[in-house]
């Protein structure tokens, strides 16, 4: 069993780890964007790699749109609660660090 608590813990660790460097990643991110977007950079090529602004859209629906995602929304809870959907079960770890 000690073999066992190792693996959870090693996987805990892991966990905090990727949290902390991903917070560190998303600063970084923001501040990486700041400068090539007051700079008025297309792209910036290091020796690590190529960093450039992508844009993304944001769509925004009419209301037509929006009430008919509303009655698909019904119709699949309906479906679920009346058992007319199906759906399949599989595994997946879920962990929930201690709160110190």
């Amino acid at each position: 069993m000690a073999k066992e608590k190792n693996v959870y813990e090693e996987y805990a660790v892991l966990d905090a780890q990727i949290r902390a460097l991903t917070a560190q990643k998303d600063e970084l991110k923001v501040q990486v964007l700041e400068e090539i977007i007051e700079n008025n950079i297309e792209k910036i090529e290091t020796s690590v790699g190529t960093f450039s602004v992508a844009k993304l859209k944001t769509w925004t629906y009419t209301d037509k749109v929006i009430e008919l995602e509303e009655k698909f929304k019904a119709q699949k809870a309906s479906e679920q609660s009346t058992g007319d959907a199906t759906f399949e079960e599989k595994p997946s770890l879920r962990f929930s660090k201690l709160k110190l």
